[in-house]
C-alpha cells in the first residue's frame, strides 16, 4: 500500500512518483503541442505559440524551447530547468514558461520553487487548467486541502470535460470527507473517459468503503482498471474476497 493514498485512508495501486509523472505529463501538454507544431513548420515558434486558452511562448525562444523539450524527453530535468530559466530572462512574466518551469521543478522535488512559479503563471493567465491541476497536487501534499480544492475546482471550471481534473477533484473532496461528491466526480471522469484506469480503480475503492460495501460494483471497476493496465493490488483483492464472504 502506498504511503500517499489517493482516497485516504483507502489503499492506492500507484506510488507517489507515478502520480507525479501523470500530473507532470498534463502540465507540459502545451509545450508538447507547440513542439509538434514546430516539427511541421517553424512558423509556430517564429510568431510565438498561441491559442485562445493558454497564451503564448515567447517568439525568441525557438531554440530554447527545442532544448527544453529534448531534455524533458530524456528526463534531464536540470537541463530543462536551465532552458526555462533562460527563457524567463527575456520575458519574466510569460505564463507558459512559468508553468513549464514549475512543472519541471515539481518533477525535481523542488516544491517551494514549483509552487511559486505555478502561482505566478496562473496570475498571468488564469485559464491554464493544467497548471491549476499541478498546483492542486502541491497544495494537497502540503495538507492544505481547502487550497487544493480551490485550485482543482478552477481547473474543472476552465476545462469541465477533463477526466483527470474530475478524478483529482474526487480525490480531494474525499479527503475533506464528502464521499458522495467524490463518487459523483469519479463517475463523471469515467463517463468522460471510459478507458481511464485510475478513475475506475478509485471508484472500486469508494465502493469498498461504502457501508455496506457495494461489492459487485467494486469488483466490476477493479476488474476494468486491471483490464486497462492497472497493476494488481493485493490489499484490494483481499478486501474483495473478504467482503464477498
Amino acid at each position: 500500500m502506498s504511503s500517499t493514498p489517493a482516497l485516504p485512508p483507502l489503499p492506492r495501486r500507484k506510488s507517489a512518483s507515478a502520480l507525479v509523472l501523470e500530473i507532470f505529463a498534463i502540465a507540459i501538454a502545451v509545450l508538447t503541442t507547440a513542439t509538434q507544431a514546430q516539427e511541421g513548420s517553424d512558423s509556430a515558434f517564429k510568431t510565438g505559440f498561441a491559442d485562445g486558452d493558454t497564451g503564448r511562448l515567447p517568439a525568441f525562444t525557438t531554440e530554447l524551447a527545442k532544448k527544453a523539450a529534448n531534455a524533458i524527453s530524456k528526463r534531464d530535468w536540470e537541463a530543462a530547468r536551465s532552458a526555462y530559466e533562460e527563457m524567463l530572462k527575456g520575458e519574466p512574466d510569460n505564463a507558459l514558461t512559468l508553468s513549464n518551469l514549475g512543472a519541471v521543478e515539481y518533477q525535481m522535488g523542488k516544491m517551494s520553487e514549483a509552487r511559486g512559479h505555478l502561482e505566478r503563471a496562473v496570475q498571468q493567465q488564469p485559464k491554464l487548467s493544467a497548471t491549476w491541476i499541478t498546483l492542486s497536487l502541491i497544495y494537497y501534499q502540503d495538507k492544505d486541502l481547502h487550497l487544493a480544492l480551490s485550485a482543482i475546482s478552477r481547473a474543472v471550471h476552465e476545462r469541465p470535460n477533463d477526466a483527470r481534473a474530475r478524478n483529482y477533484l474526487g480525490v480531494i473532496i474525499k479527503s475533506l470527507g464528502w464521499s458522495n461528491g467524490a463518487e459523483a466526480e469519479l463517475q463523471k471522469a469515467i463517463k468522460l473517459d471510459p478507458t481511464y484506469a485510475e478513475a475506475h480503480f478509485n471508484l472500486a475503492l469508494m465502493y469498498l468503503e461504502r457501508k455496506p460495501p457495494a461489492i459487485e460494483l467494486a469488483s466490476r471497476h477493479y476488474a476494468t482498471a486491471r483490464s486497462l493496465g492497472a497493476a494488481p493490488d493485493k490489499l484490494v483483492e483481499k478486501q474483495l474476497v473478504e467482503v464477498a464472504e
